[in-house]
């Protein structure tokens, strides 16, 4: 009967893999005694294709939650003393695998400033392997890593060793496994959950000359094509204005880091001339990061412009621009006034 119940649930048992200690499921008793003087080892591969993350140096901490008897038994370890460590019904393996995911993130709780993982291992191309352990229940708690780009936090888990391949559903049988390998169809994989930094733009403008005819101001508009690393498009509109020669500046905030802009010069006053290159391109830095000193130079950007002769004025057009039906601001004269 126990046998059915655990293959209805096989498909969860493979997704979750080591967040669930199998040691608590019923039945595990079933399987010969714990050699509890054993030596241990678990071998971490983190899941995904982020080249990010994959060329990142990966710390996973682990630390000893219990203590485990010839019989499966837990008992906390004082930095886990009053974790709630009973033994969780197989009925139904949904509620059971989130009741330890709860404890999980309960036992990070718990972790204080000077708790001391009992190992620690770097995974580098986003594998590694932690040897010498002795049996009992863990925590792997994964520091948030930070790339050039991104973000990448994981969930904590709880892992039992030894372990065994049972409960899949596969057919295995109920040896205990005390090195948690690929090779025994027991590594731990870490999911990580990716988040995207971001970066801002300067848009830097020097002014050789003013028309200061009737004390006309000049505005200028420029159009920030962005590319993401995911190839997601946009499109910002941004503009100066100008009441006399000199420089100044404006701040495009929040673009996704890594992202590729081009910036246009799409309208230079009604009485000025671009005379440096436009259409300039620039790749966003992230600089989000600054507490943990990681933050990157700003990307920026530049234009000059001089006046052109003509006493045009051209000021307050940025609101004059509207998309075509080819995506792309054109200017629209402002209609006339009585």
């Amino acid at each position: 009967m126990m046998n059915k119940r655990l293959k209805q649930g096989s498909t969860f048992l493979l997704a979750v893999a080591l967040t669930f200690p199998l040691l608590t499921l019923p039945g595990a008793k079933a399987a010969s005694a714990i050699d509890t003087g054993a030596e241990c080892s678990i071998e971490f591969d983190i899941s995904g294709n982020s080249s990010e993350l994959l060329n990142a140096s990966i710390p996973v901490k682990l630390y000893k939650v219990a203590s485990v008897d010839v019989s499966g038994n837990y008992t906390a370890t004082d930095a886990f003393t009053g974790l709630d460590l009973s033994s969780v019904s197989a009925d139904n393996l949904d509620t059971a695998a989130a009741t330890w995911s709860e404890r999980a993130t309960e036992a990070k709780k718990l972790l204080k400033d000077d708790t001391e993982p009992t190992k620690t291992v770097t995974l580098a191309q986003g594998r590694g392997t932690v040897t010498g352990l002795a049996t009992g229940l863990y925590l792997v708690d994964t520091p948030k890593v930070t790339t050039p780009n991104y973000t990448y936090t994981f969930t904590p888990y709880l892992v039992s060793l030894p372990t065994n391949n049972y409960y899949s559903g596969n057919g295995a049988n109920d040896d205990w496994i005390y090195n948690l390998t690929k090779e025994n169809n027991s590594a731990v994989g870490l999911k990580p959950e990716e988040h995207v930094r971001y970066g801002d733009l300067v848009i830097n403008k020097e002014l050789i000359n003013h028309n200061a005819t009737f004390g006309d101001k000049a505005t200028f508009v420029f159009q920030i094509d962005i590319t993401t690393l995911d190839k997601k498009t946009e499109t910002r509109i941004e503009e100066l204005t100008f009441s006399a020669a000199g420089n100044d500046s404006v701040t495009i905030k929040k673009i996704p880091a890594g992202s590729k802009v081009i910036v246009r010069e799409i309208y230079s006053g009604a009485s000025y001339k671009l005379t440096s290159q436009n259409g300039v391109e620039a790749t966003i830095i992230a600089n989000d990061e600054k507490e943990a000193g990681q933050a990157g130079e700003t990307a920026v950007v530049s234009f000059t412009n001089e006046h052109d002769g003509r006493t045009n004025g051209g000021y307050g057009v940025k609101n004059n621009f509207k998309l075509d039906e080819t995506d792309q601001y054109q200017y629209t004269k402002p209609a006339a006034t009585n």
